[in-house]
Parts: structure tokens; C-alpha cells; sequence
């Protein structure tokens, strides 16, 4: 097993291809990357232009951002829903769906309403004019990426997870708190 080398000035190679490590700004050429992972960097690329492209035609169609969107179509499809579980729906941190739900509640698309029993419990119904935003949109709703990854195989699912922690755990400085941020708002 190679161990990597705490220099600044060393870029590792591809772990595990038994080749050393270059030197920044050496006279060297880097050497070129493995093919595989030239198509892999191909791939991330169609999937985020296509993420990004799908987000400006659902802003431009309705007017809302992609994140809007797809909590709105979860009040839609659960009407009654509240804030705590819609951030379950979307995997993303319960003050963000807060702020979507105030966003939305601003723009009329959805309405808050106390429970009849409960009263600290705040219940989130779509509007008519919320169901019109849901009729024009583009699909799916929740966007591509979290719609594609929906319709994987679970034993799919899980070694793709694996791969992509293998690929965070070799990358430097990374922000784990995005993991909660929707995609449209990175």
C-alpha cells in the first residue's frame, strides 16, 4: 500500500497505480489521465449541465426555483404535510425547508394551518394557484438527479454510495454540511 506524502507540493497519483507522485511545477508533463476516469469526469459533467439546464427551464416555465418546485410538489402530493417531514422528503435540513415554505407561503402557492388538536403543529395544504405551478411544470419534480437515483436498484444505490465515498474520501477540502443544501441552491 502506498502511503501519500504530507508535502503541499506533491500531487498524488492515482491511488493505487503504483506510479510516484509528480511535483507541482516540475518540468515534467502530468501524465495523462486513465481512461476511465477521463469518462467518470465526462459523465459528472453531462449530470450537472443537465441538472443545471433542467433548473433554469423550471424557473423559467414557473417562476420558482428548482428546490421550490419539488417541495411544492411534495405538499401537493401529501396535503397536510408539516415542515419537519417535507425536510424528510428532501433530505435537506429542516431551516431549509422552513425557508421554502416561506418562500412558497409568499408567493401564495402553499398555505400554513394549525392543527385542529395540536396547535403547535403547523400543517402545509397547496393552493389552487400552487396546483397550476405543479400542472406547468417540467418533470420529474424533483429534478433529475434525485429522480434518477430514485429508480436505481437498491444493490445499484448502494455500490454507487460506496464509489462516491471512496471519490470524497480522495478529495481535498471538501464541504460535507452541502450534503443538506438542495442541488439548485449550490
Amino acid at each position: 500500500m502506498t502511503t501519500a506524502s504530507t508535502d503541499p507540493n506533491l500531487l498524488p497519483a492515482a491511488p493505487n497505480d503504483g506510479r510516484a507522485l509528480a511535483t507541482i511545477g516540475s518540468s515534467a508533463p502530468p501524465a495523462a489521465p486513465r481512461a476511465e476516469a477521463v469518462q467518470a469526469l465526462k459523465s459528472f459533467r453531462v449530470i450537472f449541465r443537465s441538472v443545471r439546464q433542467h433548473f433554469h427551464e423550471v424557473e423559467r416555465r414557473c417562476g420558482v426555483s428548482g428546490s421550490q418546485l419539488w417541495a411544492l410538489s411534495v405538499v401537493v402530493a401529501s396535503p397536510g404535510i408539516r415542515v419537519k417531514d417535507l425536510a424528510q422528503a428532501m433530505a435537506v435540513h429542516q431551516s431549509t425547508a422552513s425557508n421554502l415554505v416561506e418562500q412558497l407561503s409568499r408567493q401564495a402557492f402553499i398555505r400554513r394551518e394549525r392543527d385542529r388538536i395540536d396547535h403547535r403543529i403547523v400543517q402545509l395544504y397547496p393552493t389552487d394557484a400552487g396546483r397550476t405551478v405543479i400542472a406547468r411544470a417540467p418533470r420529474p419534480l424533483s429534478g433529475l438527479l434525485p429522480d434518477a437515483l430514485a429508480r436505481l436498484e437498491p444493490a445499484r444505490l448502494a455500490a454507487l454510495n460506496e464509489l462516491l465515498s471512496e471519490v470524497l474520501s480522495g478529495m481535498r477540502d471538501i464541504e460535507p454540511e452541502a450534503a443538506l443544501t438542495p442541488l439548485a441552491d449550490i
